[in-house]
């Protein structure tokens, strides 16, 4: 089944570079935190590039800057990102701003409405960057619902969670378990928490290894959802131990990988009711090689990068692919078509050879932004597929 979301104000981009022969161009590429500053040389930049996908402690970029703020206007470095017309959040080293629509646009620049300044003084010449994860703060300063810090013991160590109680009364003994993306933060979950606690279910929004709250793992890098994915279990394992009886599993991109790993791994035994997906990670390859062509990175160099991740992880190809993990219980599944961080294709391809996937498709959104596009619209599908579980 495929529902359509319309698509919002078309804004052009900028041409995409070439890519320079020395150490010149740094691309970035949003949550899957595939930020690449390449040397010359195949092999080098085969394992700079290899790098840069499993590093955790990757530096921050700030490519966007502040050319002008007066009033509730800000004017902002012109991206694709800065150009989409939807709630953003502009952060800063010492800030947060909530950006609403745009109001003009030239070559250079994009002029917003500030909603909000979180935190911290929005002036000319800060250097920042855009996401789309609007709201900062926990669950009761952000979205006002009340919650428990909870620690979930796993494989490595504890992993700190949200736990919140549903708005709609007693809770049930289903409980979702949320699981943010690469390199974001738990607050990624914010955005739909309200309606997950309006649901009538617990909501666990979890950590896992590497996060900056629990603990690292012990050679420091992503695996890509390949053990991530235990952490996932533990935290269904802490919800069971509370008395859940089943549980609902939702995750944006690298943790939309992270469950597939799962339910390949795992068997559930009627203990999952539902999943959610949000732009996962469906095929690390092809959104490796995405990535690469956007940047104009030589494909040599994006296959040697390849070969070097399969080693350091200890997988095959086939194992970055989950194309072949069957969805046997009731699944909703967000992809956008202009997605420039992880590939859309595999999602679409999933969606297809699994019944029981529910596709939501749109375009303009880019990574894990269909709330974003409309928020209504992505609450009252959440709220109408939680409801026919």
């Amino acid at each position: 089944m495929t529902a359509s979301t319309a698509p919002a104000a078309a804004v052009g981009a900028p041409a995409v570079s070439k890519w320079p022969r020395r150490a010149a161009y740094a691309g970035v590429a949003g949550a899957a935190g595939l930020a690449v500053l390449l040397p010359t040389g195949t092999a080098g930049a085969g394992w700079f590039l290899a790098g840069q996908v499993l590093n955790v402690n990757a530096v921050r970029a700030y490519p966007v800057r502040v050319r002008a703020c007066a009033g509730d206007r800000v004017t902002l470095t012109r991206t694709p990102d800065t150009s989409r017309s939807m709630p953003l959040a502009f952060v800063w080293p010492a800030g947060h701003a909530v950006l609403g629509p745009v109001i003009a646009t030239d070559r250079a620049t994009v002029t917003r409405q500030i909603t909000s300044v979180t935190r911290g003084t929005l002036t000319s010449g800060l250097k920042g960057y855009t996401t789309g994860y609007v709201f900062e703060g926990d669950p009761l300063s952000a979205r006002g619902l009340p919650f428990e810090e909870v620690l979930v013991p796993a494989e490595l160590g504890d992993c700190p969670a949200w736990l919140v109680a549903p708005t709609s009364g007693p809770a049930d003994d289903t409980w979702i378990i949320a699981v943010h993306g690469r390199g974001a933060p738990r607050g990624e979950a914010l955005r739909i928490l309200p309606t997950l606690a309006e649901s009538g279910h617990n909501t666990l929004v979890v950590t896992y290894r590497n996060d900056p709250e629990a603990f690292p793992s012990p050679d420091a890098r992503f695996h890509l959802g390949h053990t991530e994915w235990r952490d996932v279990l533990s935290a269904i394992e802490h919800a069971r131990a509370a008395g859940a009886r089943q549980v609902i599993l939702y995750g944006w991109s690298m943790g939309g990988a992270a469950i597939l790993n799962l339910l390949r791994n795992w068997e559930h035994g009627g203990l999952v009711r539902g999943v959610v997906l949000d732009c996962p990670v469906v095929d690390w390859t092809a959104t490796l090689r995405m990535n690469a062509r956007q940047l104009n990175v030589p494909p040599l160099w994006t296959w040697t990068a390849l070969k070097l991740i399969q080693h350091r992880l200890g997988l095959r190809s086939a194992d970055l692919d989950y194309r072949d993990v069957r969805l046997d219980v009731p699944t909703l599944v967000y992809v956008d078509h202009d997605d420039r961080t992880v590939a859309p294709q595999p999602t679409v391809e999933l969606a297809a050879a699994c019944p029981s996937v529910q596709l939501v498709e749109t375009r303009e959104a880019g990574h894990c932004r269909s709330w974003n596009l409309d928020p209504a619209a992505y609450e009252a599908t959440v709220s109408r597929f939680l409801k026919s579980l």
